[in-house]
């Protein structure tokens, strides 16, 4: 592990050093044309544009600045059409032929109409001695305008290679890119370059790496107030908070030790978590008997596994992203490795280099009087803190070694009952007695659709599901197989046979589908509560966190409703209208992921819906939803994902979003949280009286 430290630094040093020797560097030449727009060079698309104009259109080799339609001064663009199979980013590598001092960098990125545009775009640059890249900018479009620019200051750094990155909203986004004007600024140009870059070349830059993260795991390429440039920083943070904290506690007159709220009428007590209609409004019950609504964080715990950062490359190799990696001997349960490779958890490190001794101990009792000081009361789903008593819900994942179906799995499959039984008894078992659990999610945004159902029906008897799918078809029809096969166009001997013949879902009746989704649901369902009742008979089930409208059907969701206690969603949105989806089933309903982000520090916000601009408009965008939900008879909680944010250099499937309560350097959003409290200390009145915003 040490070796492998010093190999790291050793590589982000001679990045550094080069770049610094690129910057120094002072060649033999005249200074002229300052300000002059550069049309001199080559670049190449990757991947290959498939809207636009001619000659980039389909373009797949490098193409001239002087032919292409990137410098031309007209509205002919290059564009990329999105589809549900569309690359998330496109690149385009320029090649200037030389080093030039760069003035600006300015971008067109016109939309022919609303269905255009893009999410952000990175802009990299790199001299030509150099090995690695800078970031110089990383843009978030802003607004609704059809025509749009951006200029991005270069201040005369010196550049050869030039990368443009630009990501979609969603994938069926299509991405225009019209203009790129490069201007030189003040200085020399390098007058003794390399050969033109061959578009083999340019495409083998996008494998180079650029300096992203500090040795705290900050971006590097932006400053801010309270960016963290010490341990020392760090540590006296800690004392300050302390200090402030020190008096925290949940109000005994206001709250029963769970988080109920003693201004309502005290119910039966059970001495678990349960759920009652109160005059129309559904409400949780403590085990002492009062009513709760969860205001709940997710991922809280120090070691989760989606607050670190993959070290290593594909090919086994060190990442050259990190300004400097915490020591592995000093830090080492920062680090962490598995089949897949090796990661850092800056917030571990973080937090060792911010509490000192008994680091854990210490983070666990901030943590917990932060909570309570911003009104949440529960952990809502996923990791949870070892040592903090707080009421919790469990996430039973689904056994790896389950018949897959895309997204899913075959709930028709004699197997799946045993193999899940198998999995989770231990767990049911071992939290039966607990008085803080207040119930169990299954799974994780997993319903069935007739995307599913149109892949069954390609499949033969050997498939449960498919069998189920003709065993369920045939008494629709009483058993009148001419009439079956004239309906789907097949011509199976019998029903056994046309279990091993391919479907096509377009001949299937609309309301056959329906049922038949219905029915899998059913079995789903009734399963997995039969398991949970037979080891623990005294927690709810609370649902599967269904995504509304992905990976999923009403005719799913309506069938579930008959087996949980409650039916949960993750819906990342604006306000309360997924609601009425469910209204009419009557089910208490909870949203156990949520959240608002923004783009700065490094960071993204996970989709348009709930973008925000600013660290205050995230608390405000929560105080709307918060109270939107709140106010409906139906709700009885929610989640925020997360109690940290994403690291900045992507978690392990490339997730890097802003989404905390807290940054990765353990440092409050104190202009959200201070509105989360207010907002929090609301709810139950909200909930009680009907009334939100």
């Amino acid at each position: 592990m040490k070796n492998s430290y010093r190999f790291i630094r050793s590589g982000v040093l001679t990045i550094l050093l080069v770049f610094v020797a690129a910057s120094v560097f002072v060649p033999i030449g005249k200074v002229e044309g300052e300000g002059t727009l550069l049309k001199t060079g080559n670049y190449i698309y990757s991947p290959t544009p498939n809207g636009g104009n001619s000659p980039d259109w389909k373009a797949t080799g490098s193409l001239s600045m002087i032919n292409g339609v990137l410098f031309d001064e007209t509205p002919l663009y290059a564009g990329w059409m999105g589809s549900s199979t569309s690359p998330s980013t496109v690149n385009v590598v320029i090649d200037l032929l030389k080093d030039y001092p760069l003035d600006q960098i300015r971008l067109v990125l016109n939309s022919p109409n609303k269905y255009w545009g893009f999410k952000d775009v990175t802009i990299k640059y790199r001299p030509e001695s150099a090995t690695g890249y800078y970031i110089i900018d990383r843009h978030v479009r802003t607004g609704t305008d059809l025509n749009y620019s951006v200029t991005v200051p270069m201040s005369n750094k010196s550049a050869r290679i030039i990368i443009l990155t630009i990501r979609r909203t969603q994938p069926y986004q299509h991405i225009p890119l019209t203009e790129v004007e490069i201007y030189r600024g003040t200085g020399v140009e390098w007058q003794n370059p390399e050969s033109a870059f061959t578009a083999e070349e340019l495409k083998a830059e996008l494998k180079k790496e650029a300096l992203m993260a500090d040795k705290f795991g900050q971006w590097m390429s932006e400053t801010w107030p309270g960016k963290v440039r010490s341990d020392g920083q760090l540590q006296q943070e800690y004392a300050d908070e302390a200090k402030a904290l020190a008096n925290v506690a949940l109000d005994s007159t206001k709250y029963d030790q769970y988080g109920g709220i003693k201004s309502g009428e005290k119910q039966t007590s059970t001495g678990y978590f349960r759920l009652q209609n109160i005059n129309g409004k559904w409400w949780f019950i403590t085990p002492d008997g009062y009513p709760f609504i969860m205001k709940g964080i997710d991922a809280t715990s120090l070691w989760e596994y989606g607050y670190k950062t993959p070290i290593l490359k594909a090919d086994g190799t060190p990442k050259q992203i990190f300004e400097e990696l915490p020591d592995q001997t000093a830090y080492s349960p920062a680090y962490t490795k598995d089949a897949n490779g090796e990661y850092v958890s800056f917030v571990i490190a973080n937090a060792m280099k911010k509490y000192g001794i008994d680091y854990e101990s210490k983070w666990e009792d901030i943590t917990q009087k932060r909570l309570i000081d911003w009104g949440f009361n529960a952990f809502s789903k996923w990791t949870k803190p070892r040592n903090i008593a707080f009421p919790y819900i469990q996430v039973l994942q689904d056994p790896w070694n389950l018949r897959r179906i895309q997204w899913t799995y075959d709930v028709f499959d004699p197997q799946s009952a045993p193999t899940i039984e198998n999995a989770l008894k231990t767990q049911l078992q071992s939290a039966r007695y607990s008085k803080w659990l207040i119930g169990y999610s299954y799974d994780n945004e997993a319903g069935w659709n007739s995307d599913i159902v149109t892949e069954v029906l390609t499949y033969s008897s050997d498939s449960p599901a498919k069998s189920a799918f003709v065993d369920f078809l045939a008494p629709r029809y009483i058993g009148n197989l001419n009439a079956v096969n004239q309906l789907l166009g097949t011509n199976a001997a019998s029903f056994d046979a046309l279990k091993d013949t391919p479907i096509d879902i377009a001949k299937v009746p609309a309301v056959d589908v329906s049922e038949y989704i219905r029915l899998a649901s059913r079995t789903y369902y009734s399963m997995i509560r039969d398991i949970i009742k037979k080891y623990d008979p005294n927690h709810l089930f609370l649902g599967t966190s269904i995504v509304p409208t992905w990976r999923t059907s009403l005719d799913w969701d309506q069938a579930a409703m008959e087996y949980v206690d409650a039916f949960s969603v993750d819906s990342y949105t604006r306000n309360a209208s997924w609601i009425s989806r469910y209204e009419a089933f009557g089910k208490p309903l909870l949203n156990l992921e949520h959240s608002f982000g923004s783009s700065e520090r490094g960071l993204s916000y996970v989709n348009a819906a709930t973008m925000t601009t600013s660290i205050a408009e995230r608390g405000i965008a929560y105080r709307d939803f918060a109270e939107s939900q709140a106010a409906h008879p139906l709700f009885v909680g929610s989640g925020w994902f997360s109690y940290y944010d994403q690291p900045v250099t992507g978690r392990p499937d490339g997730e890097s979003y802003n989404l905390g309560l807290v940054n990765q350097q353990d440092q409050p959003y104190t202009d959200m949280v201070n509105i989360m409290k207010t907002v929090h200390a609301g709810l139950e009145n909200i909930h009680l009286n009907g009334v939100g915003p």
